[in-house]
């Protein structure tokens, strides 16, 4: 007889358990499978089943058999009764790996690392939208999540319980589902850099990094993106985003409307070109390489070159990395822009198109959004002709628009 047929025989007999009284609340222990460390074992458990101020005995007893009749007849199998952590570890990790983008799986494990202590001692299939409302009121008064950050776990959670329950290890109503929010402190307003604060950097950062950040602020591009971008996909005054590269693993966009060309505009045109003849004129490979010839990470640019020309002292214009003990205090340069990171150039082009009276379906379009709601669009209706001059209208504000930075530094050399 198989090991599983023996205990679906033993599980035959039915138990009534035992309701008992312990700090005010009404409890029946009874019995139970449930894998610990890969072992299916019988365990000896109990539940709680309501106040005593609330229920009397007879109550309670009525709700254990209510409880009981799930257990004597189990439409689980056994060996899906695991703690909760050892599904999201073993199951829901692993399926979600080879689902997602190589970047989106390492903000689930981050995320996970900072939920599981809040989870210790959970069985997945026992766990009901009260479990998962006393994680979120826990997770809520560290203050170490704003509302966006809960918003994210809730939205994992339900993924998490959505595969339990196609996977057979959980049965009932999604337990995140009608949990709420509680409140916290709110999200950490992001920015967007503005064309004045893009024309300073551009003139402030010396080369190639002074290309690299115009095309962050005229095409758009995320991160991964711009490490992505290759002369073969840039012909006709269009520059197709056909790859994403993360930690050196090359992806698709992030999405299938991200796979798009997105129009160059003459002002980054001309800097593309002047950097592409420094290079050598290439017609293949990486639009920004490193000195070995591979895609240049642009966090790399960011520590070496970027920040060293943005963060200056006023007063010798040495950056703060170098200043050291001078004869005077390290003062920022406040005239050159603040870094507040690559995503805030594709806020920033948002932003200034819509400030030039582009419609929010048309930068849906340019940012290759997959949603039109994200650009706060209610739907998509523009034609490619429409990006195209969309970008247009921003070429001529640029041409209208005269900033002169305070240089920083002289002599500040690239890293090629």
């Amino acid at each position: 007889m198989e090991e599983g047929e023996k205990n679906q025989m033993k599980r035959r007999k039915e138990q009534k358990g035992t309701v008992h009284a312990k700090s005010d609340m009404w409890y029946v222990r009874y019995s139970d499978f449930r894998v610990t460390d890969g072992q299916l074992e019988r365990k000896r458990l109990a539940k709680q089943l309501g106040s005593v101020e609330d229920m009397t005995k007879k109550e309670a007893k009525a709700v254990a058999k209510s409880f009981l009749a799930k257990i004597n007849q189990p439409t689980l199998n056994p060996e899906t009764a695991v703690k909760f952590s050892a599904f999201v570890e073993s199951v829901y990790l692993p399926h979600a790996k080879q689902r997602i983008r190589p970047s989106t799986y390492r903000g689930y494990k981050a995320l996970w690392r900072e939920i599981k202590p809040f989870c210790d001692g959970l069985w997945t299939r026992d766990i009901r939208t009260r479990h998962v409302q006393a994680i979120f009121d826990a997770m809520a008064k560290t203050d170490r999540f704003n509302v966006n950050s809960l918003k994210h776990i809730k939205s994992f959670f339900s993924g998490i319980f959505r595969l339990a329950d196609q996977q057979g290890y959980y049965e009932g109503a999604n337990p995140a589902r009608e949990t709420s929010l509680p409140q916290v402190r709110p999200a950490d307003e992001t920015h967007a850099y503005s064309l004045e604060e893009v024309l300073m950097m551009i003139d402030a950062v010396p080369e190639p990094a002074s290309t690299l950040i115009a095309a962050a602020a005229f095409t758009g591009a995320r991160r991964g993106e711009l490490r992505g971008m290759f002369w073969e996909n840039y012909r006709d005054g269009e520059l197709l985003i056909a790859r994403s590269i993360w930690n050196r693993i090359t992806t698709d966009p992030k999405s299938r409307k991200s796979k798009a060309p997105i129009p160059i505009i003459a002002k980054l045109a001309a800097k593309l070109e002047a950097h592409r003849a420094r290079l050598g004129n290439p017609k293949t490979w990486p639009i920004f390489p490193n000195g070995a010839g591979n895609a240049v990470d642009p966090d790399s640019l960011l520590r070496s070159v970027i920040l060293r020309a943005l963060e200056v002292c006023e007063v010798c214009s040495k950056p703060e990395s170098e200043h050291g003990r001078a004869i005077h205090t390290y003062e920022r340069n406040k005239v050159l822009p603040e870094w507040h990171g690559w995503h805030a150039f594709r806020r920033g082009l948002a932003t200034n198109l819509n400030r030039l009276g582009v419609d929010d379906s048309v930068i849906q379009r340019i940012l290759r959004h997959s949603n039109v709601a994200i650009t706060q669009a209610c739907y998509i209706k523009t034609a490619g002709e429409d990006a195209k001059a969309a970008m247009q209208k921003l070429e001529t504000a640029l041409n209208d628009t005269y900033v002169t930075p305070r240089t920083p530094r002289s002599g500040t050399k690239g890293v090629m």
